[in-house]
């Protein structure tokens, strides 16, 4: 590939960043340990920040395995406050002198971009779904003005932005994975159906997964039910379960490695996600990749892209009752779940494998690095100046002090004192 050979030849390295601690577990830190350990194998020059949050850095969950490849990885604790690390930030990018930048889920680490942006370092912005922090970090700094490449991870996504009047050439480069023989096979005792990914509320909405979840097992005995991963949800999730009787039907595993959840979705034969919003679920390509059927929810994002309804899975409202119904029906009509089992792993094979997608990356990445071969020398700011920002983007931090009022001016004080005297104080 001439563009990995370009890249490899590079002067400087390819810089990554993203937030770390010791159970970080998306499906962003997934694709970015991939991205970056592929370049790293290919022999692309590539350097890894870890901006990590809480205990013992040294058994970061992202950093652990980057290094044991033998990736460069430097671990940055975080700071008091946004401005400090915005500087450590670009302090390690002057250090580094990186040929292009690609921070990631951290707000830091995006305006620290911007900043390295505005003196000429190629960098870039990946829309990794429709979040609401997407849109605001998107609105705030503008990439294409900063020296910035503006990368969406469905069509939806990249039609939005456009729309939104915040890039005008955004490039579109979906996830990929890793695609081998359809090992799911069609079997209906039990039937049993998968849920992967972080255990949360917010986007994941696992109250209603497990609602639906619930609910199909009440009413057909051969369901059964495997939940990768973890998050603050999980104990009451598994409490609910418990209380439920269902305990031997549904069973938690927390978070596993990619490998080990590989191998587990090869004994599924459906997947379930019920998410408010999403981009292009990596959970979803895994599965698919192997032939275990998706029921989803439709939402406006890269989901109708992948899954057409009752070709390669089924499509779902917001509601437990239309989900049951699904699961129900896949489990009663073995040639439906065939035919989206294929379908499912056909439409991932031929448009969303891993070599597809590390090809557009490469080729984006060695485009940006021959813009800036021997990087930038960074001045770093004596005062970080952020861009006005919706205040979400200032989470995770203690707010700002109050300003102290300002002193009464001479007239006042002479005022307060002429008042004081009249009254005899």
């Amino acid at each position: 590939m001439d563009a990995i050979k370009r890249l490899r030849n590079a002067k400087r390295p390819i810089v990554f960043s993203i937030d770390s601690g010791t159970q970080v577990i998306s499906g962003v830190t997934t694709w970015m340990q991939a991205l970056v350990m592929r370049l790293h194998a290919d022999g692309v020059p590539v350097h890894v920040l870890l901006h990590h949050i809480g205990p013992d850095p040294d058994r970061s969950s992202i950093g652990m395995p980057l290094r044991a490849a033998g990736v460069p990885v430097e671990i940055m604790l975080r700071g008091a406050d946004m401005a400090s690390d915005v500087r450590g930030t670009l302090a390690y990018l002057k250090r580094q002198r990186p040929a292009v930048y690609l921070p990631q889920c951290l707000f830091s680490m995006y305006f620290a971009a911007g900043i390295a942006g505005a003196q000429g370092l190629p960098w870039v912005l990946a829309m990794h779904s429709d979040d609401p922090d997407y849109w605001a970090l998107a609105d705030a700094l503008k990439p294409e003005q900063r020296t910035g490449r503006l990368v969406a991870v469905s069509k939806q996504l990249r039609h939005d932005v456009v729309e939104r009047g915040l890039a005008t050439a955004p490039v579109m480069i979906p996830y990929g994975v890793h695609v081998g023989d359809r090992q799911a096979a069609w079997k209906d005792a039990p039937f049993l159906i998968a849920y992967s990914g972080r255990m949360v509320e917010e986007q994941k909405r696992l109250s209603l997964v497990v609602d639906v979840l619930l609910e199909a097992c009440r009413r057909n005995a051969r369901f059964h039910v495997v939940l990768f991963g973890d998050g603050p949800e999980r104990q009451r999730a598994e409490q609910r379960v418990g209380e439920a009787g269902l305990g031997d039907r549904i069973r938690f595993t927390g978070r596993l490695t990619p490998e080990a959840v590989h191998v587990e979705l090869q004994r599924c034969q459906c997947i379930l996600l019920m998410s408010d919003y999403e981009g292009l679920p990596v959970a979803l390509l895994e599965a698919m990749a192997q032939g275990v059927v998706p029921v989803v929810r439709s939402i406006p994002s890269g989901i109708p892209e992948l899954v057409e309804n009752e070709a390669t899975g089924l499509l779902v409202g917001n509601d437990v009752e239309s989900a049951v119904n699904a699961l129900i029906r896949l489990l009663g009509d073995p040639a439906l779940w065939a035919q989206c089992s294929k379908g499912a792993y056909e439409k991932v094979r031929k448009e969303y494998n891993a070599d597809i997608s590390y090809a557009g990356w490469v080729s984006m990445l060695a485009e940006l690095a021959e813009q800036c071969p021997d990087g930038v020398d960074l001045q770093l700011p004596k005062e970080i100046v952020l861009p006005t920002h919706d205040p979400r983007l200032d989470r995770g931090y203690p707010p700002p002090p109050k300003p102290l009022p300002p002193p009464p001016s001479f007239m006042a004080r002479l005022k307060g004192a002429v008042k004081r005297r009249l009254l005899g104080r």
